[in-house]
């Protein structure tokens, strides 16, 4: 019994799953039985060797069995990610509504066409792993290219994940829990600013403030997109302040902003830089120098 557990605790890279049961104890030849369940294949020992049960002997791995075990594993792997994208997706289409259509044809764009690809080049490994020892060379480039697939397939899942989060982020319903938990998070940086302040002044701020973000919250999607950028923008504002703090003096500027954003929501105008004037003042700087007003206005437009 020790040494069946010894040989599996040196089993690489994850030790195998070991099931051993005392059988026919009450009988005149007990014996023990030992189910072995791999856990991570293929395995292998201290020495490297991936060697298998033939007959009452062992032999080494040959480069097909080696090449259909990974793709069993690979394609286990995949199977139990994209089940995992598929329930997030599932989950979010209640709140994409319209949506739909564009994520299915995203999906039948970017997942089922790797899908194809992969499934192509596995069977070209099968094919190749059974053509005998001198195919070994075309089986070894198919396993990289499997590899590849593979690896493309994975990335592919987890920008639908990041997809899926986007779409969650821009739903009515978390816009307008966002827009309260960052009016919490507001109440917070103020509370840890004054907190110390025994003034009037403090007291008639706290008091704004709390009126400010007390309000109801929205349903509509473009007013809680609106008022979160205008709260991110008041945080990031006063981690630029000195010790990353804001002063009395600098809530109470910034709460009277808040306010007057309230009072005529709007988001702010475009930055339209003089580029007919800096054109004329020095035409060959604006054209060639990467760096000029005209480039950096023109690589805004490229990259929107």
């Amino acid at each position: 019994m020790s040494r069946i557990q010894d040989v599996t605790s040196k089993t690489r890279p994850v030790p195998v799953e070991v099931f051993i049961v005392e059988e026919g104890v009450a009988e005149p030849t007990p014996f023990v039985r030992v189910e072995v369940r791999p856990t991570m294949p293929p395995h292998f020992d201290d020495q490297g060797r991936r060697q298998t049960r033939q007959g009452r002997s062992t032999r080494a791995l040959t480069d097909e069995e080696l090449l259909r075990i990974y793709l069993d594993r690979e394609a286990g792997s995949f199977a139990m990610r994209f089940r995992q994208v598929s329930d997030e997706l599932r989950s979010a289409v209640g709140a994409v509504g319209s949506q739909v259509d564009q994520i299915a044809e995203g999906i039948e764009n970017n997942v089922a066409t790797p899908i194809l690809a992969l499934t192509r080049t596995t069977q070209d490994a099968a094919d190749a792993a059974e053509s005998a020892s001198s195919s070994a060379d075309s089986a070894a480039s198919s396993v990289d290219t499997v590899s590849y697939e593979v690896e493309h397939v994975q990335r592919i899942v987890r920008e639908l994940q990041r997809v899926v989060e986007d779409i969650q982020d821009d739903s009515t319903q978390n816009l307008a829990y966002r827009v309260m938990r960052l009016r919490q998070k507001v109440w917070w940086n103020f509370t840890v600013d004054t907190w110390e302040r025994k003034s009037k002044r403090a007291d008639q701020l706290e008091a704004r403030l709390r009126e400010l973000l007390s309000g109801e919250g929205s349903i509509e999607a473009g007013r809680n997109t609106w008022e979160l950028r205008v709260w991110q923008d008041l945080l990031k504002d006063r981690r630029a302040q000195r010790g990353e703090r804001g002063t009395q003096k600098w809530w109470d500027a910034a709460i009277r902003e808040v306010i007057s954003f309230v009072e005529s929501p709007a988001y702010a105008a475009p930055d339209l830089p003089e580029l007919r004037a800096a054109l004329e003042v020095d035409l060959d700087h604006e054209i060639d120098h990467p760096d000029s007003v005209t480039n950096l206005f023109r690589r805004l437009l490229e990259d929107s």
